[in-house]
């Protein structure tokens, strides 16, 4: 179970929180993450939270997002 606390924006945190497990190979290369609904159940934020936070995500090309299946971490660029 995630927490976020501090003084940082709870978008920019779980941007962070993501970008980790993205690094770590928690979410691997390719690999869907879990839904909007998911995320925000488990850091007990918004969903629009985390619809923002994934914005942040897909404009820096970190994760891709696929109309009617979801989030995908970016494969690889080799």
């Amino acid at each position: 179970m995630g927490s976020l606390d501090g003084i940082e924006p709870l978008r920019d945190q779980l941007v962070a929180v993501i970008r980790e497990r993205i690094g770590s190979g928690e979410y691997p290369r390719g690999s869907k993450l879990p839904t909007a609904k998911e995320l925000a159940d488990e850091f007990d934020i918004s969903a629009r939270t985390v619809t923002d936070a994934l914005a942040i995500l897909r404009e820096s090309g970190e994760v891709i997002g696929v109309r009617g299946r979801g989030v995908f971490v970016a494969p690889d660029d080799e």
